[in-house]
């Protein structure tokens, strides 16, 4: 019953407008309760762009989650990364919804060092919002900036920036704001190997989300996580494999009222 009024209410005219999130991606983030403004990994795009200038193989990859298992609020993903002497470019993909709602965004990446221990990454991003036939569609430009840190070996600090100019869709007659969401966190790699991650986030519309997650290697190719995070209050866990070139991701999180959401992650480095 839950699930059904959710999809009402995404479907109907006067909740229409007020979806808009910047949709990260990536189950190894999913199952450490999304605390990864600090980990570097090949969905960085989507999480600190800073974290791609370290990278060192071309990647690409693809993901998909099922939002409380419910496939109308679903989201896909893809991202190529081309690391080079310059520094790292990268293009991502995300897509939202079905066919009554439909949000999707395009995001072209670079990164670099600056030193030793510092790294900054921008990304231009074009969201696309396609709605019922009466109202249709539009699209907007913002951008996006990351920042991480190596505080002390293996003790990392990243920041991330989201819609600082406060772009926003407008509908006829009120605007659709696209939040603008500051996050700031660290991660620390631990001497068996283990990671441990948190990170405050806050849309200025919003209060102050705390997550924070852990991943604990099995063997070289196999990693155990979990994490938690509020507003609202959520649970996560999940696992990943290595197999030279392959590495994939599965996360399970918990709403407490709504219910389970699992996503799965594929990709490639050479």
């Amino acid at each position: 019953m839950n699930r059904i009024f959710l999809l009402l209410l995404l479907i109907s005219p006067l909740q229409l407008f007020a979806t808009n999130e910047n949709r990260v991606a990536g189950a190894r983030s999913d199952a450490m309760g999304k605390a990864s403004v600090a980990i570097v990994d090949i969905w960085s795009g989507f999480n600190n762009q800073a974290s791609l200038a370290r990278l060192t193989q071309k990647s690409f990859g693809a993901y998909y989650k099922n939002q409380f298992e419910i496939k109308e609020l679903s989201t896909k993903a893809f991202c190529a990364n081309i690391p080079g002497k310059f520094g790292t470019f990268s293009m991502n993909y995300t897509q939202f919804g079905f066919d009554l709602y439909k949000e999707s965004k395009i995001g072209l990446a670079y990164s670099r060092a600056l030193g030793k221990h510092f790294w900054v990454g921008l990304q231009f991003d074009q969201l696309r919002k396609d709605l019922q036939r009466e109202y249709g569609s539009q699209t907007r430009y913002t951008f996006e900036i990351g920042l991480l840190a190596e505080i002390f070996p293996d003790f990392y600090l990243g920041m991330h920036l989201y819609n600082p100019g406060q772009v926003k869709f407008r509908t006829w007659d009120y605007d659709d704001k696209i939040p603008t969401i500051a996050r700031f966190g660290f991660s620390w790699k631990l001497s068996n190997g283990s990671i441990l991650t948190s990170e405050i986030e806050k849309d200025i519309d919003s209060e102050l989300r705390i997550k924070a997650g852990i991943e604990y290697p099995i063997s070289p190719r196999i990693f155990l996580r979990a994490g938690a995070s509020n507003q609202p209050n959520s649970i996560s866990m999940g696992f990943g494999f290595h197999f030279k070139h392959l590495i994939t991701n599965i996360a399970f999180s918990r709403h407490p009222v709504l219910g389970y959401t699992p996503s799965a992650d594929l990709s490639f480095q050479f």
